[in-house]
């Protein structure tokens, strides 16, 4: 499995990070830690004035580099990588790749499934262009104030999403689970599975009857899954509720939950102007929610 963490300003990157590091530990996967800067105008004259600047003064024409610094030392403390030579960041371990994306030059014990990544330019295209070219798996994303950035990036960006709000190291979480009859819904099963089996979390599992056609279907699929997570030594409960579907499991979510639900495969353009009840559950509520795809 290979996912993408996209990180912003070091203030507000630290849970994203962490929860991040936790579901990549969780399948043992490749990681990639992102930052997307501004790009700077190629005449400007800053870059034409740059050609008398040292490396160490990166920072000021590379926005970003610091964070990654920043990024980098925080999997050091947490031995997510253990370089065997080089005790701090070094900016000649900066490596261009492409026009717009630089990679952070690793060596050592973990680092050869760990990347560092810088690019520039505008952030859904450069995120997008990082999943395509990539193959990533999952994208994680902070919860920052900007809702518009997380419809776009759950709807355009082709794997499955994971918004972090409001996320505590110190809280201890459990898992929701909504469940239906979606393609997403068992992507969002598997990963429920494997998160809460590698952290010992809790799952609660639901699923929301709207109408009758749907009732026999849905809690068959309830009793199935119920099952799976038994069966796997996972300690879960399953509920039904009935309404709907987004305003039920806007309520049932509390601050210590981390929502993973799926999305149809709808097309996306229709799914952008009629709307999506997953992006409206991630939208609406106030703790990390993963929409699977």
């Amino acid at each position: 499995m290979n996912i993408l963490i996209a990180i912003g300003g070091r203030k507000y990157s630290k849970p994203t990070l962490d929860l991040g590091m936790k579901v990549s530990n969780s399948f043992e996967a490749s990681t990639t830690i992102a930052y997307v800067g501004k790009k700077i105008s190629q005449f400007s004259e800053k870059d034409v004035s740059i050609v008398h600047q040292n490396l160490d003064e990166r920072q000021l024409y590379r926005p970003g580099v610091r964070t990654l610094e920043w990024a980098y030392d925080f999997l050091k403390s947490k031995e997510y990588i253990e370089e065997e030579k080089v005790a701090t960041f070094n900016d000649n371990l900066l490596i261009d790749e492409e026009q717009s994306r630089m990679r952070v030059l690793l060596k050592g014990k973990h680092s050869n499934k760990i990347n560092l990544i810088l690019r520039t330019g505008e952030i859904i295209e450069q995120l997008r262009s990082e999943v395509q070219d990539n193959d990533h798996d999952i994208t994680i994303i902070g919860g920052g104030n900007n809702k518009g950035m997380h419809h776009d990036l759950v709807q355009f960006i082709d794997s499955s999403v994971l918004v972090v709000k409001n996320y505590s190291v110190k809280k201890q979480y459990k898992i929701l689970l909504p469940v239906n009859n979606s393609k997403g819904s068992n992507k969002a099963i598997e990963i429920a599975e494997q998160f809460a089996k590698a952290n010992k979390l809790s799952v609660e599992i639901v699923t929301v009857l709207e109408n009758k056609s749907s009732d026999d279907r849905l809690k068959k699929i309830l009793e199935r899954t119920e099952e799976k997570f038994s069966n796997a030594g996972i300690k879960n409960t399953a509920t039904i509720l009935e309404g709907n579907v987004v305003k039920r499991i806007v309520e049932n979510a509390g601050d210590d939950s981390i929502i993973m639900l799926g999305v149809s495969p709808k097309n996306p353009i229709i799914k952008y102007f009629f709307g999506s009840k997953p992006v409206s559950i991630a939208a609406q509520c106030k703790c990390p929610v993963l929409v699977a795809k």
